[in-house]
């Protein structure tokens, strides 16, 4: 049996606790694409650090594709209309991205509510906890392109931020 592929902790806090380098990310990807003072409306906001467990397996070692960072850091908000995800790591670097929530689909992987046969193959897997968000992805597609994210959350803080997300993501669809 697999086992996960991160050791991850997530805390529950306020944007203006970010790292500075972070929220200036934030910021400028917020007014590049005029999604307003992200940081400023957050309605909630957490932060994962998430510690490799192993080294990437052969085939993506060859391809390159395997995560070179032994350790990274996500930081995930959303407003009342948006959602932000920013991803730092020492190779990686800076990552961010942004996508309506109206437009935002959430699929958690080791929820038996979702799909019962992929929870239990999910979990015999040992498959990371966290949410898979398909969306339009604000300077990462192409404006009719939707692509799947995961976020990785742990189960307690994680827990109670994928469900506030969830609430959030519902509100905005029936507006």
């Amino acid at each position: 049996m697999a086992g996960k592929l991160y050791e991850r902790a997530t805390r529950r806090c306020a944007p203006g606790e970010i790292d500075g380098a972070l929220q200036a990310a934030v910021a400028a990807h917020a007014g590049q694409h005029q999604l307003g003072d992200v940081l400023g409306d957050a309605v909630r906001c957490c932060e994962t650090r998430s510690v490799r467990v192993g080294k990437p397996g052969l085939l993506a070692r060859l391809t390159g594709s395997g995560d070179k960072d032994a350790e990274h850091r996500t930081v995930a908000l959303f407003t009342p209309r948006h959602l932000v995800i920013a991803v730092t790591g020492e190779v990686r670097g800076t990552h961010v991205r942004s996508a309506r929530l109206d437009g935002v689909s959430l699929a958690d992987m080791l929820s038996a509510d979702a799909s019962p046969k992929l929870a239990a193959i999910a979990a015999k897997l040992g498959a990371d906890d966290g949410v898979s968000v398909t969306a339009t992805w604000s300077g990462s597609t192409g404006p009719e392109a939707a692509s799947a994210f995961f976020v990785g959350l742990d189960a307690v803080e994680g827990e109670a931020f994928r469900q506030a997300l969830t609430e959030a993501v519902a509100v905005a669809k029936q507006r």
